[in-house]
């Protein structure tokens, strides 16, 4: 299997609602944009991973944590990324404790020409959906460290963020998520998620099985009012506060720069060396050549370079000639 399989999800293993005291039931108190968006009285800090650097801590957050669990091929340069992470839409939110430490992430990638990373094993279910004309998005690379009673409120604020831009902003009505058979009750029961495919291997994470579940967006509302779903059994917010809320988070969204793109797809990964033709096609659209100060990114993909070619030194004018060898 490709190294665009989709990613194991984990989540914490205690999922009992009482850890959250009821002043903490404020749910998110928005601040700064440059600071994120603070939850629980400051507890954990909801970040979008918007520059190299928070990619950088996202990715290497998620590697480091599948590789404890022993799902990991450890290979790379400790990332954990696929082509989906380039799209322009892929959006993903990074948790930090009080103290600056990562300690979550989740990834939303939307439906486009190349389709959902969960189409690796379950295209045909997958199909159905975009047949009937819905607007599907998937969370992947779900990762949060083991905090004990905290990651559950790790989870709800990255469920939260992820739910508000996925729903509010981006009108997706289908929302799809490939779990371990083990977390599917928490989701089932908790968030009334249904199993839409059978239970299979991925052999990216080592074989690990995974079933797919899916959920309609469309009501949402309804089942956060009459069953408290979760996240909302956590985080209330009025709907005009949640719409502004989707609005701040969207204006957190920057779409990874050429220089980004080089560094986590051709000079870190071979992602981009083993992404399929369609892929490939699709990624130079995003990536257009540009006509001057374009660290060659461009002219590497429209060549269909790889890591293995060198780099001299910066020029006058901040690009980099390729070499190859």
């Amino acid at each position: 299997m490709s190294l665009l399989t989709n990613k194991q999800t984990i989540i914490p293993s205690k999922f009992d609602d009482p850890v959250v005291k009821p002043s903490e039931t404020e749910s998110i108190k928005p601040v700064a944009m440059e600071k994120g968006l603070e939850f629980f009285q400051g507890q954990f800090t909801i970040r979008v991973a918007n520059r190299l650097r928070l990619r950088q801590k996202a990715y290497g957050l998620l590697y480091e944590l599948y590789s404890k669990m022993g799902i990991t091929q450890n290979e790379g340069d400790g990332l954990w990324l696929s082509i989906y992470d380039a799209l322009p839409e892929t959006t993903t939110f990074v948790a930090e404790d009080d103290r600056g430490c990562s300690v979550g992430a989740l990834t939303v990638v939307f439906d486009s020409l190349i389709g959902l990373p969960a189409d690796e094993l379950y295209k045909k279910e997958i199909d159905i959906l975009r047949n009937s004309g819905e607007k599907i998005c998937e969370f992947v690379s779900l990762g949060i460290e083991n905090g004990g009673k905290s990651s559950i409120k790790i989870l709800a604020g990255l469920f939260y963020c992820a739910f508000m831009h996925a729903w509010r902003k981006k009108k997706s009505t289908y929302l799809v998520i490939t779990v371990n058979p083990r977390d599917e009750n928490f989701y089932r029961q908790k968030i009334f998620f249904r199993k839409t495919g059978p239970e299979r291997n991925y052999a990216k994470v080592n074989g690990a099985p995974a079933v797919l579940l899916n959920l309609s967006l469309t009501k949402i509302n309804e089942l956060r009012h009459k069953h408290r779903i979760f996240p909302f059994s956590m985080l209330d917010y009025s709907d005009q506060e949640e719409i502004d809320f989707a609005k701040k988070i969207e204006n957190m969204i920057c779409p990874m720069s050429d220089e980004e793109f080089f560094s986590f797809f051709i000079e870190k990964t071979d992602i981009w060396e083993m992404a399929s033709q369609q892929q490939k096609n699709f990624i130079k659209t995003v990536y257009p050549p540009h006509e001057v100060n374009h660290y060659e990114v461009s002219r590497a993909l429209a060549k269909g370079l790889s890591r293995k070619h060198l780099f001299s030194n910066v020029t006058q004018n901040n690009t980099k000639k390729i070499v190859e060898v």
